[in-house]
């Protein structure tokens, strides 16, 4: 089985995710997949980290303007990294039981059957609380960044999906860690896995 995790920031997704994968004895891919989309793609790395989210929601913020942000000079690259990071996901969800943080993963493998889809979330206040512990930042720094990784994830993902970030319809379940904590969103979790899979 497969369980994709897409993920507010500051939310505890990808911990979710490696508490989960542990839990479960899966294997798990976060940030890896820049690495295995470079080293099978031919790709450099640095190319693969240049037109990571950031900048292609630059390259799209040009594009709905009108600009030259988001001109051809960008475009054949940019499809070029995500359609291979696509590649390495594919690839990831054909080679055993996973749990894949954010790239679109849900969007990749929407044709399997065996596949789960989360998005984590959480209030903004729980969200700067955990953002500014985690990198000594002030709380008001770490609602900025909130906004701005937020921002960058959206325009990524309904850029390159046919859905809309962070919307119910677009997982099979959404779950609000700050309600449920970070280990009882992967107690949750575990029981739902657990009981799909003797559906």
């Amino acid at each position: 089985m497969i369980i994709t995790i897409g993920r507010q920031y500051g939310s505890g997704g990808r911990e979710i995710g490696e508490k989960l994968a542990k839990r479960l004895d899966y294997a798990y891919y976060d940030t890896m997949i820049l690495e295995k989309t470079a080293k099978e793609s031919g790709i450099s790395r640095e190319l693969i980290m240049r037109y990571d989210e950031q900048l292609r929601d630059k390259w799209m913020a040009g594009l709905a303007s009108g600009s030259g942000t988001g001109s051809a000079d960008h475009l054949p690259l940019a499809l070029r990294v995500v359609l291979a990071q696509f590649e390495v996901i594919r690839k990831i969800g054909q080679s055993g039981s996973a749990v894949i943080v954010g790239r679109c993963a849900d969007y990749v493998l929407r044709e399997r059957k065996d596949v789960l889809s989360v998005f984590i979330h959480a209030d903004r206040e729980r969200r700067a609380d955990r953002v500014s512990a985690r990198n000594q930042i002030s709380l008001e720094e770490a609602k900025k960044r909130i906004k701005n990784t937020d921002k960058h994830r959206a325009a990524y993902y309904n850029c390159y999906t046919e859905k809309i970030w962070g919307s119910a319809e677009s997982y099979h379940l959404c779950i609000d860690s700050g309600r449920f904590g970070i280990d009882g969103a992967v107690d949750y979790l575990e029981t739902c896995i657990r009981q799909l899979r003797q559906v």
